[in-house]
């Protein structure tokens, strides 16, 4: 099983969208398996949400992905339905810990082999980034 990593990678690509002259500093954080019960966090993985919070700050972008892949019995759709859930419960835990609705993305993964290192533009405004590989 892999370990949970934190990686954080500087951007390369200017902040066009609020006009700042610095690009934002990404910051990852992978929930995997051990971070999950089906589609609700584990206290584990409710930590690392919370932790992902706590380091909230300007000029920042936080990744939260969300086990690329649903280890489940089941056809694409149930494992893009329980992905959902994932990326829901995501949500809600961060909203607990005093992020605003409007301050969470959601960002569709490319893939159980893409790795998403800096989000696009649109998404480069957002503090949290919620990543969903379907």
């Amino acid at each position: 099983m892999a370990r949970v990593k934190r990686v954080l990678f500087a951007c390369a690509v200017a902040l066009t969208a609020a006009g700042c002259a610095t690009p934002p500093v990404v910051k990852r954080d992978i929930l995997e398996a051990r971070a999950w019960r089906g589609s609700a966090l584990t206290t584990y993985g409710r930590q690392m949400v919370v932790d992902a919070a706590a380091g909230h700050a300007p000029q920042t972008v936080t990744l939260i992905d969300v086990n690329a892949r649903a280890e489940v019995a089941g056809d694409a759709d149930q494992r893009a339905r329980i992905l959902d859930r994932r990326v829901e419960s995501v949500r809600a835990e961060l909203s607990r810990n005093g992020i605003a609705p409007a301050d969470i993305a959601e960002w569709p993964g490319a893939g159980p082999d893409g790795l998403q290192t800096f989000p696009p533009a649109d998404l480069q405004t957002k503090p949290m980034v919620v990543i969903a590989h379907y």
